[in-house]
């Protein structure tokens, strides 16, 4: 081969090594920017005490609704995790997740408290926010309940969790009665609708508590601290 022809031939492979390394170098600084570069996007934590709400792992990915520059307030109510007050003030449900009237939800990004004069703050694309069930008379240690609205397959729109405080000598009954989205029988010994949603006949409100079918005369079990008693509607 004539060298000439010989130094064309290796002159063009350096420029395409060059244009594959710079679109090589571009791709990376594109996903860097985006953040997709061995990361998941942003994450968010639910929290009462010390107890995380969120088993599984893909409920706190916020990547879909992730954009650069993006601000709290927007990537919140852009992914439906947060509802709002309307004024913007505080922090109404997280998710699937509401706090009774002696109980304020605290939003921590990066290890830092964020007040609503803050929602506009921008939001990394490997930020961590946390969202801390807390007392409003700053009650230590936080001590609570939930009461669990289960729709099965029946109703499954139907989910949510309410969180409250725990009282010496709260019973079944004393927990079903403080939820305005639950309607008992006039004796107050069975649930009649949840959500104004009343069972078919070929339906049915059961109680479990931590996951254990309640007898029909137990709407006057105590319940403790961190218990969960769930509604959940089954098909007889």
């Amino acid at each position: 081969m004539p060298m000439r022809s010989l130094w064309k031939l290796m002159l063009g492979l350096v420029i395409v090594f060059i244009i594959g390394g710079c679109s090589t170098n571009n791709d990376g600084n594109s996903n860097a920017n985006n953040g997709v570069a061995g990361s998941e996007g942003p994450t968010i934590s639910i929290r009462v005490g010390d107890n995380e709400l969120l088993t599984k792992p893909s409920d706190r990915l916020l990547s879909g609704s992730y954009r650069n520059g993006i601000s709290i307030m927007e990537l919140l109510k852009g992914s439906n995790v947060a509802t709002f007050a309307e004024d913007n003030s505080s922090i109404v449900s997280v998710k699937d997740f509401s706090l009774e009237a002696g109980m304020v939800w605290e939003l921590q990004m990066g290890g830092q408290i964020i007040g609503n004069a803050d929602w506009n703050n921008t939001v990394g694309y490997d930020s961590q926010l946390v969202f801390n069930a807390k007392s409003k008379d700053h009650q230590a240690p936080l001590q609570t309940v939930r009461l669990t609205l289960n729709g099965g397959s029946v109703e499954v729109d139907l989910h949510h969790t309410y969180i409250m405080l725990f009282e010496e000598d709260l019973t079944v009954r004393d927990l079903l009665k403080s939820c305005s989205s639950v309607q008992l029988a006039d004796d107050n010994k069975k649930v009649l609708s949840v959500d104004d949603y009343t069972p078919l006949s070929n339906e049915e409100w059961k109680l479990k508590v931590n996951g254990k079918q309640l007898l029909d005369d137990g709407m006057d079990m105590k319940l403790r601290a961190q218990d969960e008693l769930e509604i959940l509607l089954t098909l007889r």
